[in-house]
């Protein structure tokens, strides 16, 4: 999965006291989420939450748009991050018990800062392409192993037209039904959808 091209050209991080300073003022945005709502975001919110000067927030991100791509860097890192360890752990496990821990895994970590995630997604809207992406990627990778050769090249073809997007598009889905329903609806529908689809082989 790539990340998008960072829109920050001020400072790059290189001292710890600067990288805290960055990180303070990422993780001020979720504060002004829960504090002010998603229309109240602006970089003064951001550096009162995070506890510095705006000047100290502008020499790191030139605008809101900066620390939206900032933020979907780490989304992305978050993510790439259940995708090797679920494909460490379940490296010769059948194809349901991957799929089914890797969704879970994928759920998760979108729905952990549902409002957050909706406006680092319309800041960085190709961010859902490089998702799917790297769910192609992967899937590909399980399916070409040799226990998996019990489906046959037409199915597995079938399987990674359907599955990346099925995946990516659950995933992406629960942000949105998370208010409307529970973490673990979302996640057991999720699950259940897609394990339906690969049984089905």
């Amino acid at each position: 999965m790539t990340t998008a091209k960072r829109t920050f050209t001020r400072r790059e991080p290189k001292q710890q006291r600067s990288q805290q300073t960055v990180d303070c003022v990422l993780e001020a945005v979720q504060l002004v989420v829960k504090r002010h709502g998603t229309q109240a975001i602006t970089t003064n919110r951001i550096a009162e939450a995070a506890g510095v000067s705006v000047g100290s927030l502008y020499q790191y991100f030139p605008d809101k748009r900066a620390i939206f791509t900032a933020l979907h860097d780490r989304h992305v890192d978050d993510v790439r991050q259940v995708i090797g360890q679920t494909t460490a752990a379940y490296a010769s496990a059948p194809l349901q018990e991957f799929t089914r821990e890797l969704v879970r895994g994928l759920v998760n970590v979108h729905v952990d800062a549902a409002e957050l995630h909706e406006i680092v997604s319309s800041a960085v809207p190709e961010g859902a392409l490089g998702f799917r992406n790297a769910l192609h990627h992967t899937f590909g990778r399980v399916l070409s192993r040799a226990d998996q050769k019990r489906y046959s090249l037409d199915e597995t073809e079938r399987m990674l037209f359907v599955l990346p997007r099925m995946v990516e598009s659950l995933v992406h889905g629960a942000v949105h039904q998370v208010r409307a329903l529970s973490r673990d609806v979302v996640r057991s529908e999720a699950l259940r959808t897609v394990l339906v689809y690969v049984n089905s082989f």
